[in-house]
Formats: structure tokens, C-alpha cells, sequence
């Protein structure tokens, strides 16, 4: 497995629309896309999807347009897994990433702020693309890699299951997300993390 970094920092200079991400985050006044954890156990997955459907319809799964929107609306992820199911790393594991904004763990967890305590993981796709059988290759590969590098098995919860309707009713955020969505195959998900913890020790 190859993991490409391109952290989403002013050091990174991939070129979107004529500027570099890098140059984009310095405008925004910051030096990266992330901060620093609160001294918390990270045990949670959290899986969305992303593309540039209403940006550049033309071409929404690109990644260099991904990682613009990321810059524009000032979020980010861990890592980013496109069509082909090559896995990129935009923040570092050890940092808190900013891609739950207002959230709660389901019950009886029930932990607030997913950020503090997750890493998060965006699969290129749409609303009505569904998900290549690379990306699920990748996201379980990944998902082992992080488990075997943690020494645990993590919880994995989609960002619907986090920043849905109970967050909304809860006062943690105005809308509600529904990613990764219904087109996301839980059961072959789990079916291929189980084949592959067979051969790993975590």
C-alpha cells in the first residue's frame, strides 16, 4: 500500500487553477488545516465522501479540486481516496483534522467533538456514483494499516451517524449530513476488514 502525501499546509505546492494549495491556505491566515488533539484516545473512523460536483461538474472527482475545496471552506481530513483508489494524506494521524465540524457519537457512546478522537477518511464520489471496488480495497487497507499502527481495532461510523439528525436535534450543527450514504456497502466494508485481520496482528 502507498500512501501519498500532500499535506495541506503552505509548504504544499500542488497547482490548482493556477495556484498552489499552499499559497491558497496562506491567504486564509493560517499556516495549515489542522490543530493540535486534546489528550484524547483515538479510537474512531469516521467515513464521508467528497467531490467537486458543483465547483467543476466537468470534472468532480479530480483531487487537486478536492483539495481546493478543502482550502475554500477551510476543512480537512486525514486522508482523501480517489476512483483508482490511491490513498492520499493531507493531515497528519497525530493531529486534529476538521472534518465533522458539530457532532456526537451515537448511543451509548455519545462522546461530542468526533474530531477530537477520530480520524477521517473522504472517498471521492457523489451522491449517486456509489464507490469503485478500489476505494473499498484502499479504505480496508488503510483501516488495517491504521489499526496494526494503533495496536486496536477502531470504531467506524459513517459522518451521517455523527453529524446527522441527532447532532442537528442536539444544538451541535444546523444541517444535516448524510454521507457516506446509502450507496456505501457497510457489509462488504466489514466482510473485507474482517479477511484482512485475519493476517494481521492489531
Amino acid at each position: 500500500m502507498h500512501i501519498k502525501k500532500v499535506l495541506l499546509d503552505i509548504k504544499n505546492s500542488y497547482v490548482v487553477g493556477g495556484l498552489s494549495i499552499g499559497s491558497l491556505i496562506a491567504e486564509s491566515g493560517k499556516n495549515y488545516l489542522w490543530n493540535e488533539r486534546p489528550d484524547e484516545t483515538v479510537d474512531v473512523i469516521v467515513i464521508h465522501y467528497i467531490s467537486a460536483i458543483e465547483t467543476n461538474p466537468q470534472s468532480p472527482y479530480e483531487i487537486g479540486k478536492v483539495l481546493k475545496i478543502f482550502c475554500d471552506y477551510g476543512v480537512s481530513s486525514h486522508f482523501v481516496i480517489n476512483r483508482e483508489g490511491d490513498i492520499f494524506q493531507t493531515v497528519p494521524v497525530e493531529k486534529r483534522a476538521w472534518h465533522c465540524g458539530g457532532s456526537i457519537m451515537p448511543s451509548p457512546d455519545n462522546r461530542k467533538n468526533v474530531n477530537d478522537f477520530s480520524i477521517g477518511i473522504e472517498l471521492i464520489a457523489t451522491a449517486d456514483s456509489g464507490f469503485t471496488t478500489s476505494q473499498y480495497d484502499a479504505l480496508s487497507d488503510l483501516s488495517i494499516y491504521l489499526e496494526k499502527s494503533y495496536n486496536k481495532q477502531f470504531t467506524y461510523v459513517g459522518h451521517e451517524a455523527i453529524a446527522g439528525r441527532q447532532a442537528n436535534e442536539s444544538g451541535l450543527r444546523k444541517d444535516i449530513k448524510t454521507d457516506p450514504g446509502a450507496l456505501f456497502n457497510w457489509e462488504l466494508f466489514k466482510q473485507k476488514l474482517d479477511s484482512l485481520r485475519q493476517y494481521c496482528v492489531c
